[in-house]
């Protein structure tokens, strides 16, 4: 696994995620129980833990299984998100590491208080919840109206419009991209392949540079 980000990184990824200063921040850190973790890991539901958890480093996705084996991933998630029991309780809801990572791990009754005694913490996870739904609903839209291609494109988009620079990183996995559009591999790789030769996106850097951002939302539709 990679090391621990400083200290410092941290405590600015907890003060973002609680709405807090740094003063608060660092006793919230101190409130929390560390944890790294690897790729793969299923990190909520576990048995006998109520928590609800804030990822400090890594990817993760959240995810629904049907009884036939279908899988529908619901968001994709990076350092300064919550999940957990707070967030995802209840249902075929389970959430899964799609690289090492580091996350700080809250009781449920901890959270409670937290949000009780602080006003900018309910409303910061309050707008995170907000964030997610409205993503959730995004993806119910381009499921129905959008194609597979188009599905990719948007995603691409999506990501690169995570960073300053317009790059995704790390390069995405194209299994993974296709699962959280409802596509296919072979469909996913074609589509990245189609938009590399048109100069639309370009590998660089360990990851995938959008050159041209409004020819690839030009393919969306």
């Amino acid at each position: 696994m990679q090391p621990a980000k400083p200290v410092s990184s941290q405590l600015a990824i907890i003060a973002a995620a609680f709405g807090c200063g740094e003063a608060l921040a660092h006793t919230i850190s101190g409130l929390g129980r560390g944890g790294r973790h690897g790729r793969g890991q299923v990190l909520y539901p576990l048995p006998d833990r109520e928590e609800t958890s804030l990822l400090l480093e890594g990817l993760a996705q959240e995810a629904a299984y049907g009884r036939e084996g279908g899988v529908l991933v619901l968001h994709q998630f990076g350092p300064g998100e919550f999940y957990g029991n707070l967030i995802d309780h209840g249902g075929d809801i389970q959430v899964e590491a799609l690289s090492d990572g580091h996350a700080l791990h809250y009781g449920e009754d901890t959270m409670l208080r937290l949000m009780e005694s602080y006003g900018g913490v309910a409303m910061a996870v309050a707008r995170q919840l907000a964030r997610r739904l409205a993503m959730i609903r995004q993806r119910m839209v381009e499921a129905t109206l959008l194609s597979a291609t188009g599905r990719i494109c948007a995603e691409l988009l999506r990501l690169s419009r995570k960073s300053e620079d317009g790059v995704i990183r790390p390069l995405p996995v194209l299994a993974e991209l296709a699962q959280r559009v409802q596509s296919t591999r072979e469909t996913a790789s074609r589509t990245v392949s189609q938009l590399e030769r048109r100069g639309i996106i370009q590998r660089r850097d360990g990851g995938l540079a959008v050159i041209a951002p409004h020819r690839l939302e030009e393919m969306i539709y």
